[in-house]
């Protein structure tokens, strides 16, 4: 199968896990004739030479300020589109690949109307294996619903309204129809908008059960609250994008709500677990 593919991992203070990333991809099926290329949205001289030692044929693109998730790997997607790349691995530098990954995966592009494909993503959290499928947009509020399960017992592929680009892989002519990454997302919901755009120009989203991918889930976040307000910022930004003046005032409002709520949680939480 002599398909050109593109990984993309982005840096942002996690040199270990990217090196990591890299590491296992490299060991997986077809690992070795990716072109790689590694985003580095936190740039550090020391970090860069350390890349270019371990994987010396891997492109390495610097980003003097953090642009963020889309914009990031929209840069290795542009070069990748220049150089032929037929299909885009974006992947999370906290996320590890088994050997079988590209072969079961790629087989479903055979279908020309699929246009993105995704593994399982497991994690577990607070000792409990979960599983991270596929997710539809409960479009009341506004709000994008992950399925997680603790296991995982049907593995025939699903077709998806969207699916999370912790990894993910993406057909050139996908970008060709539906564009790049919408760089106005800094981070979060751009997956989801992305699988809207590329449904709209009537490409299938596809997650595979059978294959399954690890996460750590590692924080660039110093306090788990700063996130929020870039969720926050985010989800204004998808429901009028997505939605039209007359249904945006409940997912507004349940914005409004919901993310207070939670900045006043986590940081009772926060501070309740520093004081024990």
């Amino acid at each position: 199968m002599s398909k050109k593919i593109s990984a993309i991992i982005l840096n942002y203070k996690h040199p270990e896990d990217t090196i990591h990333c890299i590491q296992a991809l490299m060991k997986a099926d077809m690992g070795q004739s990716l072109d790689y290329y590694i985003v580095d949205n936190s740039p550090d001289a020391e970090v860069e030479k350390e890349f270019k030692k371990k994987f010396p044929k891997v492109h390495y693109i610097s980003s003097p300020t953090n642009p963020g998730f889309a914009a990031g790997n929209n840069k290795a997607i542009r070069k990748g589109l220049k150089s032929g790349c037929e299909y885009f691995l974006i992947i999370n530098p906290d996320a590890t690949v088994n050997h079988r990954f590209f072969v079961p995966l790629l087989r479903h592009f055979k279908d020309k109307s699929v246009g993105i494909v995704a593994p399982t993503v497991y994690h577990t959290q607070k000792g409990k294996k979960i599983y991270g499928l596929e997710g539809k947009v409960d479009w009341k509020y506004a709000k994008p619903e992950h399925r997680n399960l603790s296991k995982v017992k049907n593995l025939g592929p699903i077709t998806a309204e969207f699916v999370t680009f912790a990894c993910v892989l993406i057909s050139k002519d996908t970008f060709k129809k539906a564009g790049l990454l919408d760089e106005g997302y800094f981070m979060y919901f751009e997956d989801v908008d992305y699988c809207l755009s590329a449904g709209k120009e009537g490409k299938k989203i596809i997650l595979d059960p059978s294959v399954i991918v690890s996460h750590c889930t590692s924080s660039s976040f110093k306090k788990p609250t700063q996130k929020l307000f870039i969720s926050f910022k985010s989800h204004l930004r998808f429901i009028k994008k997505w939605l039209p003046t007359t249904k945006r005032l409940i997912p507004y409002l349940y914005a409004l709500m919901t993310y207070p709520y939670l900045y006043l949680l986590w940081t009772y939480h926060g501070i309740k677990y520093r004081n024990v």
